[in-house]
């Protein structure tokens, strides 16, 4: 039971992907909507899952048959309000379905409790729910700095326990800043932003598993419409769970002995670390519709399953009676273009 990493502890990561896949029109990025404008956007995405990395980073070994895995789909909306120039709030909900086909399927849940979840079935739940605020501190035509800050909740007690689940819920508060801008005098149509993140996670037994994160972009307009993107997430956890070998052997990272509440607590406390790297395409339909695309793959990790995604989505900007014109960056296009 206690061998595998549950798929949840990838979601994280690849929620950093989809705000960059985003961009440059949401809280990955460091511009902020008007005051009384906001973006609404929905996104689908797709991870797939082949393979068990341990501490090492080094697949292990299956106990005969073929590799296991999992496929999750996930809908995520994502909503962004200019309270003020200077400040925005913003919210999101995913609801995600996994299933698992493999060897080591968890037969219990998190309680002790016979458990399902991974029957080779495909098990469905919302995930947790996304709120926070990002302030302005620094904006100009070619660059901008922007603080933010968020709380996540699960939107119920889901089960944590099982390559299936959704989630690992537990509650954090992340804090860190967006940086970003043009760089015309380089390439007109150039861009780039950073997204640096520290969450301070709820206790699972007596560990926090918290984490720092960094997602960037660098991106090109090849037209004002059409932009092409690199992107990279990267997930570093300081404390939990380490998956060594031989395969199966849990340990936990300060060296303390594994007891039973640890091990049923190891999804939530696996000490996932990761470096996806992947591209993306945006395409503005008009001036408030986007579409957009992004694909990325696990280029390093430990204590996790080995992922690759895919994130299609559409993006709608809106104004409300509160929304005056002001001079302002179109953060949508490069300087160079307007």
């Amino acid at each position: 039971m206690l061998r595998r990493c549950g798929a949840d502890a990838l979601l994280v990561i690849v929620f950093a992907a989809v705000l960059i896949g985003f961009a440059p029109r949401v809280s990955a990025q460091p511009y902020i909507p008007a005051a009384g404008e906001g973006t609404v956007s929905l996104a689908y995405h797709n991870i797939f899952t082949h393979g068990q990395l341990d501490t090492f980073g080094t697949q292990l070994a299956d106990s005969g048959g073929p590799r296991e895995g999992t496929d999750s789909h996930g809908l995520l909306w994502y909503v962004e309000y200019g309270l003020s120039d200077r400040i925005a709030v913003h919210a999101s909900l995913p609801f995600i379905q996994t299933r698992y086909h493999g060897c080591c399927a968890h037969t219990i849940g998190l309680q002790g409790q016979p458990s399902n979840l991974d029957d080779g079935a495909y098990h469905g739940s919302l995930q947790d729910l996304y709120f926070g605020s990002r302030f302005k501190v620094l904006e100009s035509a070619r660059f901008a700095v922007t603080p933010f800050v968020e709380v996540i909740i699960p939107s119920h007690h889901y089960e944590s326990l099982g390559q299936a689940a959704v989630g690992r819920d537990l509650r954090a508060m992340v804090t860190g800043a967006a940086i970003g801008g043009f760089a015309d005098n380089l390439l007109p149509g150039l861009h780039f932003q950073t997204r640096l993140s520290y969450a301070f996670v709820q206790k699972a037994v007596d560990i926090r598993p918290n984490r720092t994160a960094i997602d960037s972009a660098i991106g090109y307009f090849v037209t004002p419409r059409f932009a092409i993107d690199f992107v990279q997430t990267f997930q570093y956890t300081h404390d939990g769970v380490d998956w060594a070998r031989p395969p199966g052997n849990l340990v936990l990272h300060d060296g303390r002995p594994l007891n039973r509440d640890y091990g049923l607590n190891h999804d939530r406390l696996a000490r996932s670390n990761a470096l996806a790297l992947g591209g993306g395409a945006s395409f503005a339909v008009t001036e408030s519709v986007g579409v957009f695309g992004t694909v990325t793959k696990l280029a390093w990790g430990q204590n996790l399953p080995a992922p690759r995604s895919l994130v299609v989505g559409l993006n709608w900007s809106f104004k409300t009676g509160r929304s005056a014109s002001r001079a302002n960056p179109n953060v949508n296009r490069p300087a160079a273009f307007q």
